[in-house]
């Protein structure tokens, strides 16, 4: 079937009755995002930009995880993604009939592809095609991608499907990526410019985060705000060694002990390496708990480093070179001024123990912040207004 063809007239009745003949009163857009990656930061950046888009005066709904990636486990309802996706966000149905996608289509006026590595073949495209090229789409509709990104580097696909990959692309209203690397691979590749703007979770209202915050499982348990949280993805001895050393250092200007944690997909490994007694599988409303309520944060994750710039938090990056998003975190950090937050497993700790006793000026990174926000946040507002894909080519 021919994607102009979606809906023909008999199904187009069919439509209306199904949406009771109502008009909608807003646009709505369809957002595909990795919200399932069980993953902290895979789900606040889906979280963010269906918050973001609806800010814009549109209504939004979350594309859910195609049949063929992953394991069904993934779209479980009940795991940590969906627990808080399905509380927070509206998400449609799995597609896995040709009829569900033909309505998940009907009534859509944006397709938004982003955040994260979803242009990642070895990641989504081996086994999702060219899903994430958003190929299902009608030529009528409006079709972006939002701080997108092909991961670390160029993995796939090449010859004929990079042709077609290509093609897809370029009949898309407007491309953005969330890094250098995603911009230079699709200028070198397909040969087209994408804007570079922020991550969505820096267009979010803080206050989402604290709604979602306010409902943590946590919040009856903790009574005090002087706590070092600590979140690490890939433990080692190294890096406990210097989380020890920040927490002797803390402890004595009376911060309470840590509160460990680690990521969802790393456990035991991680917490058999860090050697430290640290908590996993927390949920998402717990994981902003801790980071809006602490004192200090250390981490060696790009969205541990993400939040606690976006909540003015005292921070430490800790850093291996074995870490995928390290040129995500020192690209953030040195466009606001803070790459000496960034401490390498391999450096003498004496010397970096300052970080622990030196504060942020956040106003000065906040001014910074604020103008690469409004930016980020124009360049999609701006693409989403008018939400007639014909009376944007026209204009």
């Amino acid at each position: 079937m021919d994607n102009n063809d979606i809906v023909n007239e008999e199904e187009f009745d069919l439509a209306e009755a199904f949406f009771d003949g109502e008009e909608k009163e807003r646009p709505l857009a369809l957002l595909e995002t990795l919200w399932f990656g069980l993953d902290y930061g895979s789900i606040l950046t889906a979280f963010a930009l269906y918050n973001t888009v609806r800010s814009f005066g549109w209504d939004a709904h979350l594309m859910n995880k195609p049949p063929e990636l992953w394991t069904d486990h993934y779209a479980d309802p009940d795991n940590i993604a969906g627990k808080f996706i399905y509380k927070y966000c509206e998400v449609e149905p799995v597609a896995d009939d040709p009829s569900i996608m033909e309505w998940i289509i009907y009534d859509k006026d944006a397709f938004i592809v982003g955040s994260d590595v979803i242009w990642s073949y070895k990641v989504c495209g081996k086994q999702s095609g060219k899903h994430y090229f958003l190929d299902y789409v009608p030529e009528d509709r409006i079709k972006l991608s939002y701080a997108t990104s092909f991961g670390y580097s160029y993995s796939g696909p090449y010859g004929d499907d990079q042709k077609a990959c290509g093609k897809l692309l370029s009949s898309f209203d407007a491309v953005s990526v969330n890094n250098y690397i995603s911009a230079d691979i699709l200028y070198s590749r397909f040969g087209i410019d994408g804007e570079t703007v922020l991550d969505p979770v820096f267009l979010c209202s803080t206050e989402e985060y604290e709604k979602a915050a306010a409902n943590a499982p946590c919040r009856g348990q903790e009574s005090d705000s002087t706590f070092i949280f600590t979140y690490i993805k890939g433990g080692s001895k190294r890096k406990r060694e210097f989380v020890l050393l920040g927490n002797d250092i803390l402890a004595s200007r009376s911060f309470s002990p840590m509160r460990s944690f680690i990521d969802i997909n790393a456990f035991p490994e991680s917490r058999e390496m860090f050697g430290l007694d640290v908590a996993f599988h927390i949920t998402v409303e717990d994981w902003l708990y801790y980071m809006i309520h602490s004192e200090f944060v250390i981490t060696d994750d790009y969205y541990g480093v993400c939040f606690a710039i976006i909540f003015n938090k005292p921070f430490v990056f800790i850093d291996s070179l074995s870490y995928d998003g390290l040129n995500n975190v020192y690209a953030l950090l040195s466009s606001l001024g803070l790459e000496d937050r960034m401490v390498n497993v391999d450096d003498d700790f004496k010397d970096k123990e300052y970080l622990f006793r030196m504060p942020i000026r956040y106003n000065k990174v906040n001014r910074k912040l604020s103008a690469m926000k409004e930016q980020s946040a124009g360049w999609l507002r701006s693409r989403l207004s008018p939400a007639d894909k014909e009376a944007q080519d026209i204009g």
